[in-house]
């Protein structure tokens, strides 16, 4: 009669391997915090478990940013839960983290929403008031005035998009490459005088221009425009 397997996981060799189980005190923390209904407690308690595991574990460390991720999500938290999970999802990619990724996400690599309409609007608005805060000295609005002018301008430049009728009958990658080439007629106030060329992503190996339809460079096996090049939220770029 053969004994039943005892195969230790991949994660615990790993974790004796450097030594010391790091963080396995707060993990077991965020997992008694989430069970008491405390998200906020878990979500402290899960982030000290990821900064503490080594980057070597990679198995351990997809766990831990998974549970990270449930527990953001009960503060309703999507774009930062997301931001988790997509790093989680990186890490394993056969694994169940990747399976809640691609159910969650639209095509742009954010929170899918409830229309494709309203995921390329989204998208278009991130993409945008980004880039108007990114040039910026300090990446924020000075006043309420400043934030609620520039919201304006980004809308009215969406609904010109999108009823110029241009967005229509195109692929992912060709409506993404549309949203960000189009001109959004931003004031000059507070803006800084620096370039705003936006980053070229290239495929070294193939030796010419990533696009958003290509697959991932990082060996995720996603279209780079859901994986590395995913478009963030203001949320996630705000905590970065």
């Amino acid at each position: 009669m053969e004994l039943a397997s005892t195969r230790i996981p991949d994660y615990l060799i790993c974790m004796r391997k450097e030594g010391q189980d790091k963080g396995e005190a707060d993990f077991r923390d965020g997992l008694r915090f989430l069970k008491r209904h405390r998200p906020d407690l878990a979500v402290r308690s899960f982030r000290a478990s990821v900064a503490a595991c080594p980057a070597s574990c990679s198995a351990e460390l997809s766990a831990r940013l998974y549970w990270l991720t449930v527990a953001l999500f009960r503060l309703d938290q999507s774009d930062l839960a997301l931001k988790s999970l997509a790093s989680a999802q990186k890490l394993r990619p056969r694994g169940w983290a990747r399976d809640m990724y691609r159910r969650w996400i639209n095509d742009y690599g954010m929170p899918r929403r409830v229309t494709p309409e309203l995921d390329d609007f989204y998208a278009f608005y991130s993409i945008h008031i980004g880039a108007y805060l990114g040039r910026k000295e300090r990446p924020r609005f000075d006043s309420v005035n400043e934030k609620d002018a520039v919201m304006r301008i980004v809308l009215d430049s969406w609904l010109a998009l999108s009823r110029s009728g241009r967005l229509a009958c195109l692929g992912t990658g060709d409506k993404l490459r549309l949203l960000k080439d189009w001109r959004v007629p931003f004031p000059s106030f507070g803006l800084g005088a620096g370039d705003c060329s936006p980053i070229v992503q290239v495929d070294f190996r193939a030796q010419r221009k990533l696009n958003g339809d290509d697959r991932c460079n990082c060996g995720s096996g996603l279209p780079y425009r859901q994986c590395c090049g995913r478009t963030s939220s203001l949320r996630e770029l705000s905590c970065e």
